[in-house]
């Protein structure tokens, strides 16, 4: 009997098919030679239409990857130089100091002044007109956090927030602002301005970096077991990928160090 339900269910397919393709048939035999080339061409033009909009769509992506990249690394290598830079200066002083001591000189070494502290006239740039992203006023303010003068690029970083809420770089300003106060050592203003690029953009490429600097956060803050948390966080969301080396590292370093 199973059989037998098998067979007939298979002519009837055969058969729904067979119409289907005799219909197709008879539309097509319908149409003049002009039409059926038309209609080739627009289901042509319909598949290249879809291949160009992919292929686009897939540069644009990666072409904003590479772009965060580039960026990435731009302020790692400024943070090195800056460092130092740091670290003459203050050999600098050191020498100064021990010279200043060692002399009888009634006139004393001009200090030299701490890192950080070069001042620049209008930190926070102008809002260009025709620029709805920012780009210039968010160049300026990553170009501060490059060289050094955090205080001033936090400030440039905020008025470009405020400038240009729905710039396609807001959700990275809001990532470098965190970054800012956290070179800078303010810690809870860090956490908030990481927390906050998460809540408020869940979809940025920038959130696996920020959950990293949430736990190097809560680590300066001695917060062990949210640090804990946090970086463990990293591990299981972005498995194989350098914040989750970079987690694994503070993790291992906590458990050194008793924490």
């Amino acid at each position: 009997m199973k059989n037998e339900i098998i067979k007939y269910s298979f002519v009837v397919c055969g058969l729904l098919f067979t119409s289907n393709v005799s219909a197709e048939d008879n539309s097509l035999a319908n149409l003049s030679d002009t039409q059926r080339i038309q209609r080739l061409e627009r289901m042509m033009n319909s598949d290249v239409m879809r291949e160009q909009t992919q292929t686009i769509q897939s540069l644009r992506e990666e072409i904003s990857a590479l772009r965060e990249q580039i960026e990435q690394q731009e302020y790692d290598l400024e943070s090195m130089k800056q460092r130092q830079r740091n670290l003459y200066l203050d050999m600098d002083r050191r020498i100064n100091n021990v010279e200043v001591a060692g002399s009888n000189s009634a006139n004393s070494t001009a200090p030299v002044p701490p890192p950080n502290t070069t001042t620049v006239n209008n930190t926070i740039p102008a809002v260009v007109a025709g620029d709805n992203d920012g780009q210039e006023a968010y160049s300026k303010a990553f170009t501060l956090l490059k060289e050094g003068q955090y205080e001033q690029s936090i400030t440039a970083f905020e008025a470009f927030k405020s400038n240009y809420p729905n710039s396609k770089y807001a959700d990275n300003a809001q990532y470098w602002l965190g970054e800012a106060n956290y070179v800078s050592r303010d810690y809870k203003k860090a956490l908030t301005e990481f927390q906050q690029l998460i809540a408020q953009y869940p979809e940025s490429s920038k959130n696996p970096g920020a959950r990293l600097k949430i736990g190097y956060v809560y680590f300066e803050l001695k917060n062990w077991s949210a640090a804990r948390e946090a970086l463990q966080q990293v591990i299981t969301l972005y498995p194989d990928s350098t914040v989750s080396k970079k987690a694994s590292e503070r993790l291992q370093r906590m458990k050194r160090e008793g924490h």
